[in-house]
């Protein structure tokens, strides 16, 4: 490992630990002014800061939900427990979904909220969908090279999708608005919904079931092949799937030896 390296995950396990050691600086720190221990507590509380402050651009609808102080006291409880991996801020926070599940099942506060954490699941997907790249445009002639059952048919890049039995969908639209949403009716049933990026903003659609089915078995990467063989797909969505641009690419599998 290069010094340069070694200094980053140096700084980055001191600023990230419960039980911070400056010492693991070394020498290099050694500086007239402030303590390195009172210089680290400085970086680390505004590193938190930022990162608590970014989940409450990523989830806003959840931050309205639950209110400012109920949603800044699980931010800093989350930014303490999951060190960021990432250097874009923009990445951060993917996790919230799953602390938030353990949050919800010990605490009887939130026993009223039981869409929350789909709801979080929901704003994440928004989030990330903007920040994907592009895909090639979708090369069909594939189709007429080789074996086709051996292509697999994959979901576009600008794309996600979940399933959800609350209508997390209508309360994340609802919530868009800047003043106080209409009251909504919540009633449990199975939603399906696909997230798109068009025009660099998150679209949410609640897409037909076995539609909704056969786009997850194309995000799983199987084949036509494979596709075909499944009882409880309908192959013969793919092209429904195309002509939504859903579908970003077909590419090749080998077959095993």
């Amino acid at each position: 490992m290069n010094s340069l390296a070694y200094w980053q995950r140096a700084l980055s396990g001191v600023l990230d630990a419960d039980t911070p050691d400056p010492g693991r600086l070394g020498p290099m720190l050694q500086v007239p002014g402030p303590s390195v221990a009172q210089g680290c507590a400085v970086y680390r509380n505004n590193s938190r800061g930022v990162r608590a402050e970014a989940l409450m651009d990523v989830y806003p609808v959840c931050h309205r939900l639950i209110g400012d102080r109920s949603f800044q006291g699980l931010a800093r409880e989350f930014v303490r427990r999951v060190p960021s991996q990432l250097g874009d801020l923009n990445r951060f926070g993917e996790g919230f979904a799953g602390f938030l599940a353990e949050t919800v099942k010990a605490h009887d506060s939130f026993a009223g909220l039981p869409w929350l954490v789909d709801m979080v699941r929901l704003e994440w997907l928004c989030h990330s969908v903007y920040y994907r790249d592009n895909d090639s445009p979708l090369d069909l002639n594939l189709l007429q090279q080789g074996d086709p059952s051996v292509l697999c048919p994959r979901p576009a890049n600008r794309l996600a999708w979940m399933y959800s039995p609350w209508p997390v969908h209508a309360i994340w639209q609802a919530h868009q608005r800047p003043d106080d949403p209409p009251a909504q009716v919540i009633d449990r049933g199975d939603r399906y919904l696909v997230i798109e990026r068009r025009d660099y903003r998150p679209r949410i659609e609640e897409a037909d079931a076995m539609l909704w089915a056969l786009l997850d078995a194309c995000g799983k990467g199987m084949t036509l092949g494979e596709l075909g063989a499944e009882a409880d797909l309908d192959l013969g969505l793919l092209a429904e799937l195309v002509k939504r641009e859903w579908i970003g690419a077909l590419e090749h599998r080998p077959r095993a030896a």
